[in-house]
Formats: structure tokens, C-alpha cells, sequence
């Protein structure tokens, strides 16, 4: 690289050799290699970044430009080295440079290297003086001069040293980090200690305050406020103001058109105010970060929730007086990151607390009660209403599985929670503990997750105590109606034959010696008691009461009523069609009162179709609120019954027929109603013609009662 050197008019010059070009074009590209990247830097970052770099980058160039001139240009060039001696001096140049970019722009903290030097010197002073006292005690116990010591002396000195060199080194870094430095923080222990913390608090206040406290204990900050979006979304409301603030009276709201809420939202990141003032070619930095002064901040953190600004955490001054290095704003983002998720859970915990509330409230001023189960069968809900219903205490059964319950709750429960088939209006008895009986309408309903997976089953039941009562009450009212109607029928039925009889028996007298008139007096009189006593009997019809009976197949009445009529259907070429699709159909009604339902059925529908007709009978099996029904069809071909009569054809003494009495759909109305039947007229869906539909309930016991009859078949 260099020959040799002369002297030239008292002048140095330096000879070079040939491995000094390549030197020179190796340097160079390395400065250009080094300017590209600062230069594609420059151009990419923004605000106090892009100022450290741009410092660097005028202190690179200008020591890189300065000294390929004076060192490699001019000797190349002209073949002298006289300017040489200048080119160290742009190097000074490049240190002031970048030495105002570290004290005024944080390009690094000085401080750090200062500190851990001034530790290592200090430490190092101190073992080398233990050094010199374990020597002198060693002089003054062996004898041995301090040059003189021998090996094994020697290794047991060292090793002492070491073992005490790293104790002492970081108490001396505690004691002059208390006394010299500011306090540094430890960066895991603090992000774990928060974590630990806001995970735990589901109060949004409560989780506000610990943060706020968190950042000034750690940071020694003057201030820290936070402001949340009020409901209206207009503006920031002070929500949590500093220790030190919460009399001092800051800002109550920040307007949502504010330049710091607009460039927060826009940008979604931290704002540093020394760095925002700086950006002259951001007048919207500028003016964000005058407010951010006026509220004082530093530092201004956006709360984000779905990438939407729903609160900002001013952080002030350290106190200390120290700017906010890289790492302060790297804790900073990553406690108040925490704080943001643990405040979206304390939302979250909050709307499902009131929404807990809200429920708790709709159920606790229900009429109806509710019980919940899991899906391992254990009561997750049961409010006051089902208390009261059942006489059971909810804080007995929480948690508990739902075979607590009477049994006529806990049997729909169980069928639907495993067999999954739900139930809809079905009528029960709930037998409390004290021996009372409550009549419910009860309904199931299974529980599911999204995905279709059952995770529980729902009963909702009502009392139907007062319902019952007004039933009665209804039945009692429609009783003493027909009774008012009934007697005034009575009366004018009774009167026909009374008029005949009166009238006969005013003439008697006059004629009692005409033999013909007293015959027919005879006559008249047998006839119309006769009349009057048929008439009796059928009201006595009426007001049938049900008697004790055991279980009676159906299909028996209905058969014995066949045979009856027989001979009247033969001689009205009626056909008849019977289809019996329940193999068991068993109701608990008198087999007398039945044939003389069916029989009454069974006149009407030949009567009404006269010669030809086609007479149907089905008997089936239904489901009906829950509960099983023997229904009983009777269809004819008839001209059928108008709607506008339907309502009163079951009305004591209403016929349409010329000679009828109007009892006989009345009677059998009384028959069902004493029963807990029901009985209804409707048109039939193909054609002309009535449909009279009987229903019973059927017995408990028709299954066992159908095994026993195919084993004993």
C-alpha cells in the first residue's frame, strides 16, 4: 500500500504502492454502500426516526466525503499528501454531528454506557483492592513477599476474586442506579406482574385505575389520564384521572373532532409529542401535538378495540426530567396492549352481567316457573316462580341433578333430555313436599348450541289453579243457563199433554155418559203420561253423573250397538265401514252410558242420510297436549249440518228435525262433559256429510293391559 516516504520542501509525501487504488475503490464503496442504505432509510421512516437518521446520515456523509478527498482524491490525483493531516479533523465533524443526535434526539441512550462503564471501573478499583488487602494479609501471616506469593496462594486469591466479583459489581450498579442514575425497571417482572392483574379485574373502573397507578409507580410519570368514548360517540370523557390530577382539575372531555382524536384514529399508533412537534411537514402532527402539550401529555396511546378508537391514555413527564427512550414506549404499548384486551373483557363481563341481571329480572317476575338442566342432568336455573310451585328452595338444587324434583316434573325433563323428543302443552299434577296438589300446563324444550349439540333441556310450567277454578265456575254458569233453558223446555213439553188431558177432563163431566168420549179420555190420558214420563227419562239422560268403572275397550259398545240396530240398517241399505287403527283403545267410561252415546250417534247419522247411506266409524289413538286420547269418529253421507248451527246443536230441546225432541246430542254432550270428554261436529273433507268426533282420554294402563291380553292369547 505504501513504498516508502520523502520529504519534499520540509513536506511529507508518501509513496504509495499498487494496492493502493483498490484500497481507495474498496473505501469508497463502502461509503456509497453505506449512504444507499441510509438513504433508502431516510425515505422510509418518519417523525424522530427519520431525524436520527438524517443526523447520522449528514455526519457519515460529511466525514466520508471530507476524508476521500483529502486521503484518497488529492493523492491520486495530484500525487501529494499534504492535505492528509485534515482529513481526521471531518471525522471530529462526524462525532459532534452524531453526538447532538444522541443528547437531543435520543439516537441512544448515553446514559446506558456511561452508567455500565462507571459500574465496571468501580468494580474493578474495588477488587483490585481487595486484591492488595488479601496480598498484605498473606504477607503478614507467611511471611512471603507480595511478588513472591506461591501458586496455590495465588489460584485461592483469584477465586475469591472472582466469587466476589460479580455480587459486588451489581451492588454497586443498585447503589449508584438509587443514588446517581434514575431507577430502571424490570421489564419482564412488570409486564408479568400486569398481565397477572388486569387478567384477574373484571371492573372496568377498577381495571382503569390499576393501570394508571402501574405506569406512574413504574415510570415516575406526573400525570396519566384516561379518556373513554362517551354513548353518544361525540366525545372523550375523562374517565380515570391521575393520582396527582384527580384535583387538579384536567380536561373533562376531548371533542371527537379534535386533531389528537383524528390523528389517533387515522393512524392507530402512539404519539410522541417531542417527535410530532418536529414533523414540519405534517401540519396535522403539529397540531396534534400542541393539544396533546395542552393536556399534559407526553405521550398519547390509542385504545383500540376492533380497530376502533374507543378511549386514549394520556401518559405526562417523567419526573426525573428523562425523554421517553425506545424502550419506555416498548413497556408502555405492551401494558397498555394488555389493558386494551383486559378492557374489552371487562365490556364483555359487563354486558353479560346486565344481561344476567336482565334475564334474572324477566324470570323472577314470571308467573310461569323455570327450570334449566345441563346436559349432565344437573339444575343450572330454577327461579322464584318454580319455588313457589313447588315448594322447593332454589339454593337446595343448584348444581343438584333434576331427579330432586316431584316426579311429574323430572319425568318430562328426562324424556326430553334423553330421549330429546320435546313436549308442548301438556297437563300434569305437581305433588309438593307438604302434600299439596297444583294442576300445571307444562312444556319442554331442548337446548342447544351452535354447532346442533344438546347442552341442556328447558321446563316452563304455569299454574292452572285459578284457570281450573274459572273452568268450574264457566261449567257452573253454562249449567245454570241450560237449567233455565231446560226448565223453560220442560215446561212447554209438559205442557202439550197437560192441555190434552185438561181439555178432556173439563168436557168429562158434561159427556161422562158418552162411552166413545170416555175411551178416548182413556186414551189420551195413557198416551200423553206416557209421553211425559219418556220425556222424564231422557232428562235424566242429561244430567248423567259418571259412575266408578273400570277400563272398557271401546270397541265392545260400539259392537253391541251394531247388533242393535241391525235390523234398521238392513231396512235403510246403509253400508257400514269400521276401521279400529289403536289395538288397545281402553277408556274409563260406563259401557251403559257409551252404547247409549253411540246409539243416539248412530240413529242421528241413519236419520239424516235416509235409504243408501254409508255410514264410517274409525277409532284412533292421538296426542293431545301431551297425553294420549281415544278419539272416535262417526261419519255419514248426509246433507251435513250449516255452520251457523254447529254452536247449537248440543243445546237441550234444539232440533231441526219435525218431530224431534232435541235431547239426544244433548245427552250425549252430558255423557262426554261427565266424563272429562269432549264431543264436536265437523264437515267431512271429501264430499257432503257430518263427522262427529268423541274423544276420551285413555287409561295409564293400556299398554300392560295389551301385553297381558297378547300373553294370554
Amino acid at each position: 500500500m505504501v513504498k516508502g516516504t520523502t520529504s519534499s520542501h520540509g513536506k511529507l509525501q508518501v509513496l504509495y504502492g499498487p494496492l493502493h487504488l483498490p484500497f481507495a475503490i474498496y473505501l469508497i464503496a463502502c461509503f456509497a454502500f453505506s449512504m444507499i442504505l441510509l438513504t433508502k432509510k431516510l425515505l422510509r421512516l418518519t417523525g424522530i426516526e427519520k431525524l436520527q437518521v438524517r443526523y447520522l446520515f449528514a455526519g457519515v456523509l460529511t466525514a466520508a466525503v471530507g476524508a476521500t478527498i483529502s486521503n484518497l482524491i488529492i493523492p491520486l490525483a495530484f500525487g501529494t499528501s499534504e492535505f492528509s493531516r485534515y482529513g481526521p479533523l471531518f471525522g471530529i465533524v462526524m462525532i459532534a454531528v452524531i453526538a447532538h443526535a444522541i443528547i437531543r434526539y435520543r439516537l441512544m441512550d448515553i446514559k446506558v454506557v456511561i452508567r455500565k462503564g462507571v459500574v465496571y471501573v468501580c468494580a474493578i478499583l474495588a477488587a483490585a483492592s481487595i486484591l492488595l488487602v488479601l496480598a498484605e494479609v498473606i504477607k503478614q501471616l507467611t511471611g512471603y513477599e507480595k511478588d513472591t506469593i506461591p501458586l496455590f496462594e495465588s489460584l485461592m486469591v483469584a477465586l475469591i476474586l472472582a466469587i466476589l466479583f460479580q455480587p459486588l459489581k451489581d451492588s454497586l450498579q443498585r447503589s449508584l442506579n438509587r443514588y446517581v442514575y434514575r431507577e430502571t425497571y424490570d421489564y419482564q417482572r412488570t409486564v408479568r406482574e400486569a398481565s397477572r392483574r388486569l387478567s384477574a379485574i373484571l371492573d372496568l373502573e377498577s381495571l382503569l385505575d390499576y393501570l394508571v397507578r402501574a405506569i406512574e409507580n413504574t415510570f415516575k410519570v406526573e400525570a396519566a389520564l384516561v379518556y373513554l368514548r362517551d354513548s353518544t360517540g361525540k366525545t372523550f370523557q375523562l374517565s380515570v384521572p391521575s393520582v396527582e390530577h384527580r384535583h387538579a382539575g384536567p380536561a373533562a372531555t376531548i371533542p371527537n373532532n379534535s386533531p389528537l382524536v383524528q390523528l389517533l384514529e387515522q393512524s392507530q399508533r402512539v404519539l410522541v409529542r417531542e417527535e410530532a412537534a418536529l414533523d414540519v411537514q405534517d401540519p396535522g402532527q403539529s397540531r396534534a401535538a400542541q393539544e396533546l402539550q395542552s393536556l399534559g401529555g407526553d405521550v398519547a396511546f390509542p385504545l383500540l378495540s376492533d380497530h376502533r378508537l374507543v378511549g386514549i391514555l394520556l401518559v405526562g413527564p417523567k419526573r426525573s426530567g428523562d425523554p421517553y427512550f425506545a424502550q419506555d414506549i416498548d413497556l408502555l404499548e405492551t401494558l397498555i396492549s394488555q389493558g386494551a384486551v383486559a378492557m374489552k373483557n371487562a365490556q364483555l363481563y359487563r354486558q353479560v352481567v346486565l344481561v344476567n341481571e336482565y334475564v334474572d329480572n324477566i324470570l323472577s317476575t314470571m308467573d310461569s316457573g323455570v327450570i334449566a338442566v345441563n346436559a349432565a342432568g344437573n339444575i343450572s336455573l330454577f327461579n322464584s316462580a318454580a319455588e313457589r310451585l313447588t315448594g322447593l328452595r332454589a339454593a337446595d338444587l343448584q348444581t343438584k341433578p333434576y331427579q330432586g324434583l316431584p316426579s311429574d316434573l323430572a319425568s318430562p325433563l328426562k324424556e326430553t333430555l334423553e330421549a330429546e323428543k320435546p313436549r308442548s302443552q301438556f297437563e300434569t299434577t305437581v305433588h309438593g313436599h307438604d302434600g299439596s296438589r297444583v294442576p300445571v300446563v307444562c312444556s319442554t324444550a331442548i337446548l342447544k348450541h351452535r354447532d346442533g349439540s344438546t347442552h341442556g333441556a328447558l321446563l316452563v310450567f304455569s299454574d292452572l289453579t285459578r284457570l281450573k277454578d274459572l273452568e268450574r265456575e264457566k261449567r257452573r254458569a253454562e249449567r245454570l243457563a241450560s237449567f233455565g233453558a231446560l226448565a223453560s223446555g220442560v215446561a212447554h213439553e209438559i205442557k202439550n199433554p197437560l192441555v190434552a188431558i185438561r181439555t178432556f177432563a173439563e168436557l168429562l163431566p158434561e159427556r161422562f155418559a158418552d162411552l166413545d168420549f170416555r175411551e178416548d179420555f182413556s186414551k189420551v190420558v195413557i198416551r200423553e203420561i206416557a209421553r211425559i214420563d219418556d220425556l222424564v227419562g231422557r232428562l235424566r239422560g242429561i244430567a248423567a253423573a259418571p259412575q266408578q268403572t273400570g277400563e272398557v275397550d271401546i270397541r265392545h259398545p260400539i259392537a253391541e250397538t251394531m247388533a242393535l240396530l241391525r235390523a234398521q240398517l238392513e231396512h235403510t241399505r246403509t253400508t257400514v265401514h269400521c276401521t279400529f287403527d289403536d289395538s288397545a283403545p281402553y277408556v274409563a267410561v260406563e259401557e251403559a252410558q257409551l252404547k247409549q252415546l253411540f246409539l243416539n250417534l248412530m240413529l242421528n247419522a241413519i236419520e239424516a242420510m235416509g235409504p243408501g247411506g254409508e255410514l264410517t266409524l274409525r277409532v284412533a289413538r292421538k296426542e293431545i297436549h301431551g297425553s294420549a286420547w281415544i278419539v272416535t269418529e262417526i261419519a255419514d253421507t248426509g246433507p251435513g249440518i250449516p255452520d251457523s248451527l254447529k254452536g247449537s246443536i248440543f243445546e237441550p230441546f234444539f232440533t231441526t228435525k219435525p218431530r224431534g225432541s232435541g235431547l239426544g246430542l244433548a245427552i250425549c254432550r252430558g255423557i262426554t262433559d261427565a266424563h272429562r270428554g269432549s264431543i264436536r261436529a265437523e264437515n267431512r273433507m271429501a264430499g257432503p256429510g257430518t263427522v262427529m268426533v268423541v274423544e276420551f282420554r285413555a287409561t295409564a294402563h293400556v299398554l300392560v293391559r295389551a301385553e297381558e291380553k297378547l300373553l294370554t292369547s
